[in-house]
């Protein structure tokens, strides 16, 4: 009897074991990757400022978002409790603009901006810094050399970087300065050599070229439509290549907080270029390209459109991108009103041009439309968002019940009285900030005090209820995603000015301007943009809360470390 007494306890304990290691492992399931608390978690959820004390992941998506005890109920033997010791945790930054392929290109290429983002101030201290860098790569003689950045409206006493200038510097070597713009250049005349321009090369519809005075040679900036050529023209990438420019293009992005970045005029060689590199598994942040309409056609070949919209290892088609005028600091931008200081190879009564006549914008965005994809759709001046909006009325033809997810670039002009139909088409600009501390002076006497101070103008946007995104534009300005909420909410110039003070908006509303407003832009609201439980965990931390801070501050805020599907991606120091 008490054999079997002891038999039966041990077949009791073995079945109680065994339901207890199966609950066990219930439990187990649910324990977190990483717990973060201990600082300001600033969830961006809605248009009110909301904390919470802790979140939690797991395989790459936030799993709880609420209080620190019931964060730590998801406490497991492999959870790592990761303490912010009062730095602030926000999700990660969405890029809502920017030339990504060109991160790939810049680690060989000199950086011409001009102060305090660069040395290139003048003339000679252009041709100073392309030298340091020729020597320092030891660019043999006969191989391009490509600076970026050059902006000619800081050049002193009116002295432009002119092809004589690079000539006598470099006899020996093409050399490319791209325009700050990145809608043209100035060549020496090996590169011009190497490009196919000369005195018998026709200016092209939308399209500028300086001439040398008193003859038809090419001098000094090329630009738009004339820049196009030279622009898709590029030395292939060995696939090393590829994949190393792609990781060190990614890691700019990663150390400036961003985890989804924008390819944002895509040409077809260019979207291999990251196709590839994504199929290798390079990608440590997603990659949104938007084909340029022009290359359109020959994509859809290569790339079916059944496979846009769709992430394929961190990359995905968006949508596609026209181009309808080019930048107000190069004087190509298309107004309604002549530009003060006439054009940029010194035309009168200059007001700018589209790039595309009136009835072809209409027939590209219709294209689009009709296509039923996401359009971005870059206007600088108000005449080019007047011509925009034509061409979205041609495109709808009245019938406006469709929903059809547009976003305007830059829009840096846009006159109050254009905001109404934006509300009325559910269209959403995309602002760019920076030019307030950038290019202020440079709009101040080229369009005068009233359109200067109006750039960019969020503050009306937000009151009448756009939701609006905010870019750098990268490379024309720096990955610099702290300098840029700075500059939407301080709007204060490179000489001290202030840049139209009506139009600043909250800390907060800047940020949902570089969060969630841009998820939205990219149809992925459920998934990005806010700490939010089932959402990726793309995260920022940042070693001070720019909701608090004395608000000129807010530029010297760092990234402490960005995290991209729940993996730290970059770490400060």
């Amino acid at each position: 009897m008490k054999i079997g007494n002891f038999i039966l306890t041990l077949v009791i304990a073995a079945v109680f074991t065994g339901c207890n290691k199966s609950s066990q492992n219930t439990e187990n399931k649910d324990d977190a990757d990483a717990i973060y608390f201990g600082g300001d978690i600033i969830t961006m959820e809605g248009d009110s400022i909301s904390y919470a004390e802790a979140i939690a992941v797991k395989n790459g998506l936030i799993t709880f978002v609420g209080s620190r005890s019931e964060a730590e109920k998801l406490k497991g033997d492999s959870t790592v409790m990761t303490d912010l010791q009062g730095k602030t945790l926000i999700p990660g930054f969405l890029d809502a603009h920017s030339h990504y392929i060109n991160s790939l290109l810049v680690a060989n290429q000199c950086n011409l901006y001009a102060p305090p983002s660069g040395t290139g101030k003048d003339v000679e201290s252009i041709v100073a810094a392309l030298k340091k860098f020729a020597d320092e790569k030891e660019i043999p003689k006969g191989e391009l050399i490509t600076g970026y950045g050059y902006d000619e409206n800081v050049m002193p006493d009116g002295k432009l970087l002119n092809r004589d200038d690079l000539d006598k510097a470099f006899p020996d070597n093409p050399v490319r300065v791209d325009h700050v713009s990145m809608h043209g250049c100035v060549l020496n005349s090996k590169a011009m050599e190497m490009y196919g321009i000369n005195s018998n090369t026709v200016t092209p519809p939308g399209g500028v070229i300086v001439r040398k005075p008193g003859t038809n040679e090419p001098y000094g900036l090329i630009m738009e439509t004339a820049f196009l050529p030279i622009f898709e023209k590029s030395d292939p990438m060995t696939p090393s290549q590829e994949i190393e420019w792609t990781k060190a293009g990614q890691m700019l992005y990663a150390q400036s907080g961003i985890t989804t970045a924008q390819e944002g005029a895509t040409h077809l060689s260019q979207l291999q270029i990251i196709k590839r590199a994504a199929d290798a598994k390079a990608n440590i942040i997603d990659v949104i390209a938007y084909p340029f309409i022009t290359d359109v056609d020959k994509i859809l070949e290569v790339f079916p459109q059944s496979g846009w919209g769709k992430y394929d290892n961190g990359f995905k088609i968006g949508g596609v991108k026209i181009t309808i005028d080019g930048s107000p600091q190069g004087k190509t931008a298309y107004f309604s009103t002549p530009y003060l200081t006439g054009g940029p190879g010194g035309e009168k009564n200059w007001n700018g041009e589209l790039t595309f006549p009136q009835d072809m914008v209409n027939g590209m965005v219709k294209k689009v439309y009709e296509m039923n994809v996401p359009l971005l759709l870059h206007c600088n001046g108000d005449a080019s968002i007047d011509a925009f909006l034509t061409a979205y009325e041609f495109a709808r033809n009245g019938d406006y019940s469709k929903p059809w997810n547009v976003t305007t670039i830059h829009s840096q002009f846009m006159r109050k009285d254009q905001m109404p139909k934006f509300i009325k088409y559910n269209v959403r600009p995309s602002f760019y900030t920076l030019h307030t501390y950038y290019f202020y002076e440079a709009h101040l006497k080229n369009r005068g005090f009233d359109q200067a101070q109006y750039i960019s103008p969020m503050r009306d946007a937000i009151d009448i209820g756009m939701k609006p995104t905010n870019h750098t534009d990268f490379v024309v300005a720096p990955l610099d995603q702290m300098m840029m909420l700075w500059s939407a909410v301080n709007r204060i110039s490179r000489a001290g000015a202030e840049s139209g003070p009506d139009q600043k908006i909250t800390p907060y509303e800047g940020l949902q301007a570089i969060t969630i407003n841009v998820a939205a832009q990219y149809n992925e609201y459920s998934s990005k943009g806010s700490l939010k439980k089932g959402k990726r965990a793309d995260l920022v931390i940042l070693d001070a809360n720019p909701l608090k801070v004395e608000p000129l501050k807010i530029k010297d805020i760092k990234i402490e470390e960005t995290i991209k599907d729940g993996k730290s991606i970059y770490k400060k120091d």
